[in-house]
């Protein structure tokens, strides 16, 4: 009896497809203008500040009542020194920085109030309708130009060229997707967030300690939520796919490939946090902060163009497995009639 052996296909090679976005990467440097530009807004351009805002925020959070426990006061006297720090540096332009599609920054993170030329201009927003706009107006930017950024990275990634028409003819349609996508985000965010902290407000007017406690499994829990979410924006400038549809294919795809896919994370996460320990090595107002924002903008460039190969890789492995499955059609000889 003769078996027929099937073979089947080679699954995602998360080191290869790391590989071969940073080969990519490295033939079209142009693209790292992209964050370079970024951080060099927020470093170097007027910084919108919501100061008096946040201060008004401060003088509500004295008057709550003293019919709490007692370590209560200590944790609201840390989260007043967290807003007070906080309103010295929070700047309205980091808005620029969308999610999930959007171009990298690392002064997100860092919040500058300094450069080498001095101190930047600074705008106190006093008004709340008017910071709202403005940051409605800079995250949607942010993500006019995140799709713009997102199509070139993933041309270079998957054809090894930078074709600037096709480019820009498909832009219309996947920074209109990417918006979606992001309220889409957003809401569930939203909701998430909502839940969480009303658990864990109610719990901590009861004991700080096992509030504690449950903003760190609320973390975790909202880490595993999010994860199947993480190639949700690839499948609009890889496959053309609507946002919901793309969702629905990034949750598909990471349930097959779940290990791998925790690893290529795993590694990502990995990468960036030990960097960024390495990019905040030279002060906000040196010169030498100019490596650090080259460095990470190469590496986050690299991680995305990485992540378009290893999101095709899965999609050719999935498609794969999945024609190994269906049956194969039975086809009947017909009989020959003889004349």
């Amino acid at each position: 009896m003769n078996i027929n052996k099937i073979t089947l296909p080679e699954p995602p090679n998360v080191l290869k497809s790391i590989r071969n976005g940073f080969d990519a990467i490295t033939k079209h440097l142009i693209l790292l203008l992209f964050p370079v530009g970024l951080d060099l807004v927020l470093w170097f351009g007027p910084h919108l500040q919501i100061k008096s805002l946040i201060e008004g925020l401060i003088l509500r959070m004295n008057d709550v009542p003293e019919l709490m426990p007692a370590d209560f006061g200590e944790v609201m006297e840390a989260g007043q020194e967290i807003w007070t720090a906080a309103a010295q540096r929070i700047n309205l332009l980091i808005g620029l920085r969308s999610l999930p599609v959007g171009i990298f920054s690392l002064f997100t993170g860092i919040l500058p109030v300094e450069n080498p030329l001095g101190s930047p201009i600074f705008w106190d927003i006093s008004s709340l309708g008017t910071a709202g706009l403005i940051v409605l107006i800079a995250f949607s930017l942010g993500i006019f130009l995140g799709g713009l950024f997102f199509s070139a990275v993933r041309q270079a990634a998957l054809y090894d060229d930078l074709n600037w028409r096709t480019i820009f003819q498909d832009w219309p349609r996947v920074s209109l997707q990417s918006g979606i996508l992001s309220l889409i985000w957003i809401i569930f965010f939203m909701a998430i967030l909502v839940m969480g902290s009303c658990a864990a407000t109610g719990i901590t007017l009861f004991s700080v300690s096992l509030g504690q406690m449950v903003i760190i499994l609320f973390g975790i829990i909202s880490f595993w939520l999010i994860f199947p979410l993480i190639f949700s924006p690839h499948g609009i400038y890889s496959k053309g796919q609507k946002a919901w549809k793309s969702i629905l294919s990034s949750i598909r795809l990471t349930n097959l490939t779940f290990l791998k896919t925790s690893l290529f994370v795993l590694l990502v996460l990995l990468l960036n946090q030990g960097l960024n320990m390495l990019w905040q090595v030279p002060p906000e107002n040196s010169w030498l902060m100019l490596i650090s924002i080259i460095g990470h903008a190469f590496l986050t460039t690299g991680m995305l163009s990485a992540s378009f190969v290893y999101y095709q890789d899965m999609n050719r492995w999935s498609d794969e497995i999945q024609s190994l499955s269906l049956p194969q059609p039975i086809v009947e000889e017909r009989p020959k009639i003889e004349k």
